[in-house]
């Protein structure tokens, strides 16, 4: 890596901020685009930040955010295509049944009602997990990473409208898997 020995102090110090609010957000994007290979989050999170450092005199600051989740959404594909072509191993067979789910909310002590906010996440996370590739991505940019619709075309390289139209498809296909969840219990 080629060492960026004359970065303006305010350069470096609005990195810095850019680490320190994107490196979560991006690893939860990949997490979720990648699937069952998780564990590569951290790393796709690393190397999107390290690109970002790499580029930092080539790219306006207001335009960090679009790029950031242009590139980790790139690592995470390339990711896709050369797991599709490699054989599976021990280290690829885990215990983990895919993305961490969120505690239950920290004022509910009561085990049936934490119990049934751990399923809604758990059918949540899933239903986001079946989504087709392409609803899956824009909603995820739009509603979890809150990008605009104009930022995440850019990063899907999509016209504004198809992004409006997939989203609105991925909320329907949503609500629908949810259904079960908004009218009574969960059916077993």
């Amino acid at each position: 890596m080629e060492a960026n020995t004359s970065l303006d102090p305010l350069v470096l110090a609005a990195y810095k901020r850019a680490v320190r609010e994107f490196a979560g957000p991006l690893k939860g994007f990949a997490a979720r685009i990648l699937g069952p290979d998780a564990e590569w989050a951290e790393d796709v999170s690393q190397d999107t930040l390290l690109a970002l450092y790499r580029h930092l005199h080539q790219i306006p600051e207001h335009s960090w955010k679009p790029w950031l989740y242009r590139v980790a959404r790139n690592l995470c594909l390339d990711r896709i295509r050369r797991r599709k072509h490699r054989p599976r191993n021990f280290r690829d067979i885990t215990d983990d049944d895919g993305p961490e789910i969120a505690p239950p909310s920290p004022w509910t002590q009561r085990p049936d009602v934490r119990l049934q906010d751990k399923e809604i996440q758990e059918a949540l996370e899933k239903a986001i997990q079946d989504l087709s590739p392409k609803f899956r991505e824009v909603y995820l940019l739009c509603e979890r990473q809150e990008l605009s619709y104009e930022q995440a075309a850019s990063v899907l390289g999509i016209p504004l409208k198809t992004v409006s139209t997939r989203l609105f498809r991925a909320r329907k296909k949503l609500v629908k898997a949810m259904q079960p969840f908004l009218h009574g219990e969960p059916s077993r």
